[in-house]
């Protein structure tokens, strides 16, 4: 069941993520480590500095 949900929400990661404001982004990573089994190991900078 869990593999199910990672490939879901894994599933065009990257289109997703680029393609939602930058407000809702926060969202999709939090729906990807919901299914992790360590969410710790995901890490992505929300925005860049500078």
């Amino acid at each position: 069941m869990v593999d199910e949900q990672l490939s879901s929400a894994l599933r065009d990661l990257p289109g997703k993520v680029l393609n939602v404001p930058v407000e809702e982004r926060q969202l999709i990573f939090r729906n990807v480590s919901s299914v992790l089994r360590n969410p710790g190991i995901l890490w992505v900078p929300l925005a860049e500095s500078g």
